[in-house]
């Protein structure tokens, strides 16, 4: 029962028969002081250690203020001063220091309380101080919303180095980009958790292709011998994605495929990237898949000034098109044709691998394992004033999530094994 809130009133029943069950398996009169399960502390306003001067005057109007709020109830009450309904009165006690405040009202004993042996912990591997640091506070807030299992956090010095302590159980989630799945869980012996999505939709990213409208192109052999227009080299829906159609599809064979590339689309091209050494190591010439490249060689700008016929990008980049100019060629569908910009899930070439969270195959259970960040993640859906896990941190960027996703997911509609499929071609042309 919620204790010191029903009103007291007279029983038929003598209280000699009744008696307070305690956490510790004790038992109390309930004549005597009642024991209690939980505590819950009121409402509190937190202010900077630079204000503490001016909290008194401060304090005092808010007393008034509620003192009023107390017996009228206007709406300004909690809308504008933000407090809970269920307060009735302003403490005249000092400035006190938020844990000594929760201490005293006996919360932190309750939220530290286990669930029940043993305890599970599931350990996130990071790789850098920043990414640590924000690790630490997730786990801090999720705690404290009684979000189990308890979040730990585990550092490393690369990604490899963390795949590799999720393979050896020194932790149990380790995160990878794009093609990185396909290759991570055949090294480490790894399975895909969860992932992000991006978007009001909350969806992964597809690689699409873009074309101007005024434009006959409704298939990949329309553009034989055309322009195209890429995001940089080494990105799935710049590179992977639309050489693994062209592959698969039996458009160009797979030996020296970044050659073939070049072939297909033999009035130029723009891949940003594609001439770096790590790249190109043997010196090949890639001079006609930087042809069509100009400025900061945005593959937007490319289709926009009529550099290129088709742009291969990834939806993420769409809101960049106007709808009106522009359209999807629908490479994924067997009769190929064109669609609305809006319709990229159903009108492009590959869904993308997102960022996306691994975990060792004979471990805790993938419920056990990503209920704590899922969770997390669903309870600040709506309420980024507490925490934006997907912002920017300490002023860094894309730090354990990208700054675009928009949520989690678990990975059960992704199709992995088409994400395998094209690792290993792409992978056999050598790219990946």
């Amino acid at each position: 029962l919620p204790h010191g809130k029903i009103p007291a009133g007279t029983a038929e029943q003598s209280p000699d028969g009744y008696s307070y069950l305690c956490v510790d398996g004790s038992k109390v009169s309930v004549k005597d002081k009642a024991c209690t399960w939980a505590a819950r502390p009121w409402q509190g306003l937190i202010g900077h250690n630079d204000v503490l001067a001016q909290l008194s005057p401060l304090r005092e109007k808010i007393k008034q203020l509620s003192q009023y709020g107390a017996t009228t109830r206007p709406g300004w009450f909690t809308e504008v001063l933000g407090l809970s309904d269920k307060i009735y009165h302003v403490a005249d006690n000092i400035p006190i220091k938020p844990m000594d405040y929760l201490n005293k009202a006996n919360y932190t004993e309750v939220i530290e309380r286990g669930h029940g042996p043993p305890e599970l912990i599931v350990r996130l591997c990071v790789t850098s101080n920043v990414a640590l640091a924000k690790c630490h506070m997730m786990s801090v807030f999720a705690f404290s919303r009684d979000i189990r299992p308890r979040l730990d956090c585990v550092q490393e010095a690369s990604e490899a180095d963390c795949l590799k302590s999720v393979q050896d159980n020194g932790s149990d989630l380790a995160s990878v980009d794009d093609m990185r799945v396909a290759s991570a869980a055949n090294k480490y012996n790894l399975h895909p958790v969860f992932h992000e999505v991006y978007g009001e939709a909350k969806t992964p990213n597809y690689a699409v292709a873009v074309v101007k409208k005024n434009t006959q192109f409704n298939n990949i052999q329309d553009l034989r011998g055309k322009r195209s227009c890429h995001n940089s080299y080494g990105t799935f829906s710049g590179l992977d994605a639309p050489l693994y159609y062209l592959i698969n599809k039996k458009v160009i064979s797979s030996g020296q495929c970044i050659k073939n590339l070049a072939d297909f689309f033999s009035e130029g091209s723009c891949l940003p990237g594609v001439d770096k050494p790590e790249n190109n190591p043997r010196g090949d010439d890639v001079t006609r898949l930087r042809k069509q490249c100009s400025g900061d060689g945005s593959p937007v700008k490319c289709l926009q000034e009529n550099r290129g016929d088709v742009a291969f990008v990834s939806s993420a980049d769409l809101p960049n098109f106007d709808a009106s100019e522009y359209e999807l060629l629908c490479l994924n569908r067997e009769s190929a044709g064109r669609d609305s910009l809006a319709h990229y899930s159903t009108c492009n070439i590959a869904m993308a691998p997102s960022r996306t969270w691994m975990a060792a195959k004979d471990y805790l259970s993938d419920v056990s394992i990503a209920h704590t960040p899922l969770s997390l993640a669903q309870l600040l859906d709506t309420r980024k004033d507490l925490f934006n896990i997907y912002g920017e941190f300490l002023k860094n960027n894309n730090v354990i999530f990208n700054n675009a996703a928009t949520g989690l997911a678990t990975t059960e509609k992704l199709d992995f094994e088409k994400f395998k499929q094209i690792h290993d071609v792409i992978s056999n042309c050598g790219v990946a």
